[in-house]
C-alpha cells in the first residue's frame, strides 16, 4: 500500500482546492517541445485529477489515463464532461495500479508516458517507473514530475514558517507541518532507474523556482511574464535546482528490458 492508497480521500480534497495553473502549465510546455506535430499515444499514469491528459487532448493528442483513485477519476470525469465531444473523444479514463500499467496497458503501445506527482507517493519507484518506460516505444519519451528534495527548505522559508525550516535544514527531509510527509526520491536515483530501465535522459527542467511558496492568488499585469521568468530559471542552474519540483524528460533507447516483479 502506498502513500496514496492511505491518504487519497484528504489528498484528492488538496488537489482539488489547488488552483495554481503554473507548474500545469511548465510542465506542458516542455512536453509540446519533445512532441512531434503530429498527434500521440500518451498515457498519464496516475493523471487522475485530468488536468495534463486535458491539456493534451486539446491539442489533438489521444491520452488514456491510469489512476488507483476512483474519486480522481471521477473528477477527471467531471472536468472532461466540460470540454468539446472532440476533447472528450480522445480522453480514455481507467482504473488500475501503475506499478503494474504494462498489464492493462500493453507494453510499448505509446508514444509517450507521463508520470507526474506520483513517485512522491511510492515508497520504492522502481517498478512504477520500470513500467512506463516500458510503456513507450523505443524512441518514445518518458515524461516525470516530482518534488525536489534538495530545496525542501524553501516554501517554508520563503513563507516564514522557520520551525518546519530549521528542521527541514536538520534532517534533509520534508518537514512541512501543513502537508503530508512524502517520499523523498532524488533526482539523480530517479535518472538512474530510467536509465537502468532502458531510457535515456535527454532533459530535466526545474518547476516552480519563483512562485511555488507563493500562498494567495498571484495578481499580475502580465501573466506570459510570470510563466516566462519560471521557464527560463528552470532550464538554468543555479535556479532549477531550488525549484520544488524536478521534471525530467527521457528516451526509451532500449529495444526490451527485463522487469523483476515489483510489490503488489
Amino acid at each position: 500500500m502506498n502513500l496514496w492508497t492511505k491518504n487519497g480521500a484528504s489528498l484528492a480534497e488538496a488537489y482539488a482546492s489547488n488552483g495554481t495553473t503554473i507548474p500545469l502549465e511548465l510542465v506542458t510546455r516542455a512536453l509540446v517541445k519533445h512532441l512531434p506535430s503530429e498527434p500521440c499515444r500518451i498515457a498519464d499514469v496516475g493523471g487522475g485529477f485530468g488536468h495534463q491528459a486535458i491539456r493534451l487532448a486539446r491539442l489533438g493528442h489521444h491520452v488514456t489515463v491510469l489512476d488507483l483513485d476512483q474519486t480522481m477519476l471521477s473528477m477527471a470525469e467531471h472536468r472532461l464532461s466540460q470540454e468539446t465531444p472532440a476533447v472528450r473523444s480522445r480522453v480514455i479514463l481507467l482504473l488500475g495500479d501503475g506499478r503494474h500499467a504494462t498489464t492493462a496497458l500493453g507494453e510499448a503501445a505509446f508514444d509517450v508516458a507521463c508520470c507526474h506527482s506520483v513517485i512522491l507517493y511510492e515508497e520504492d519507484p522502481a517498478p512504477l517507473l520500470r513500467n512506463l518506460v516500458r510503456l513507450v516505444r523505443q524512441g518514445g519519451l518518458v515524461s516525470v514530475l516530482s518534488v525536489n528534495p534538495e530545496a525542501t527548505a524553501m516554501r517554508t522559508g520563503l513563507q516564514g514558517r522557520w520551525r518546519d525550516t530549521v528542521a527541514s535544514l536538520q534532517s534533509g527531509e520534508n518537514e512541512d507541518s501543513r502537508c503530508l510527509s512524502t517520499y523523498a526520491h532524488r533526482r539523480q536515483v530517479v535518472e538512474d532507474l530510467l536509465e537502468e530501465s532502458g531510457a535515456e535522459i535527454s532533459e530535466w527542467r526545474g518547476v516552480g523556482v519563483f512562485t511555488d511558496h507563493l500562498t494567495e492568488k498571484l495578481m499580475v499585469e502580465d501573466p506570459a511574464e510570470v510563466y516566462l521568468a519560471e521557464w527560463l530559471a528552470g532550464e538554468r542552474d543555479p535556479y532549477r535546482g531550488v525549484a520544488r519540483c524536478f521534471h525530467l524528460l527521457a528516451e526509451r533507447t532500449a529495444s526490451w528490458v527485463s522487469l523483476p516483479a515489483g510489490p503488489t
